[in-house]
């Protein structure tokens, strides 16, 4: 099994008071595409991070207030991008912690940015059997990444449940969604992150690049998946998917590399990450990330960084 080491570097930190509580971002045809999880509009951002646009993906009644109401929000946790056919889809996806956030989302990039909701109740309830979850509130979903061979699917820690990485066929989560298809076959795998000060780091966001898993991980300190709590910074990290057979045992799960994000002043970023998208540069084992941040105030942030993996 190869070793690798990740180093990073914070190019510009920007505030968007108006996108409130950042959980999901894509990037697609020179345009980024961010969601949040206490608001029904997936948002569109140019190239230099400019909101140009807002997509009703639901009614936007319980919105008033620039923020849903914690107990009525889909809590759209995970984002990921697909094809089928010729067209381009957006899966947006609820963390499944209670039954109002067992909703799904599919943006059709290609038609207008058409809508359609599905219902993904059996599919959690599918996932909770794996896990050995008996009651809700412990299913706590935070990423999803897509390539053309696999869906990723990530279970955030909640104390002592540790994180976990579903693996789905794509053509067979595909069929499943848009095709009413039987529920895809999951492989899983698990991973230890860090530690501080009690708190254990979840992961919050991921991307996939030429078979390496890239996420982002946050130090929440709280055992709910619908409570908030104090945050003490966040990491990007980063799996080898040739690995995977090295992080079957949910006893000993696999440790991976991980660095913790800097501010551009480069000291510990202390907000909560929760999705990024990478993108290799010209220089081998460079990449160009984007990072998006909740302040769990009704805000976000971005993070535009360069991480550079390293093989030992």
């Amino acid at each position: 099994m190869r070793n690798y080491t990740l180093k990073t570097g914070t190019r510009q930190k920007l505030f968007f008071d108006k996108i409130p509580s950042g959980s999901g971002l894509a990037f697609h045809n020179g345009a980024y595409y961010l969601m949040g999880d206490d608001a029904p509009f997936l948002y569109q951002l140019n190239s230099s991070f400019e909101l140009v646009q807002r997509h009703a993906l639901f009614d936007t009644t319980d919105f008033a207030s620039g923020r849903i109401p914690k107990h009525l929000k889909p809590d759209l946790e995970c984002m990921g991008q697909f094809t089928y056919g010729r067209d381009t889809y957006l899966l947006l996806m609820g963390s499944g912690a209670s039954a109002a956030r067992n909703k799904g989302f599919l943006v059709n990039l290609s038609e207008g940015m058409q809508v359609k909701e599905v219902d993904l109740s059996r599919f959690y309830f599918f996932l909770r059997s794996i896990l050995g979850l008996q009651q809700e509130g412990l299913l706590n979903l935070e990423a999803l990444a897509i390539d053309q061979t696999y869906a990723y699917l990530l279970q955030r820690s909640l104390g002592a449940h540790g994180n976990v990485l579903f693996r789905f066929d794509t053509k067979a989560m595909v069929d499943f969604l848009l095709q009413d298809g039987p529920l895809p076959v999951a492989a899983v795998y698990y991973f230890a992150l860090p530690q501080l000060e009690g708190v254990h780091a979840g992961f919050s966001g991921a991307d996939v690049v030429a078979g390496k898993l890239f996420f982002t991980a946050s130090l929440e300190a709280t055992t709910d998946a619908i409570a908030d709590g104090q945050v003490l910074g966040s990491y990007i990290g980063m799996i080898d998917l040739a690995a995977l057979p090295y992080a079957t045992d949910p006893v000993r799960p696999a440790q991976v590399p991980l660095v913790p994000l800097l501010d551009p002043d480069g000291s510990h970023y202390l907000g909560k990450a929760e999705s990024l998208v990478v993108q290799p540069v010209a220089e081998e084992g460079k990449y160009h990330v984007v990072v998006i941040a909740d302040d769990d105030q009704g805000h976000s942030e971005l993070l535009e960084l360069l991480l550079q993996v390293e093989e030992k």
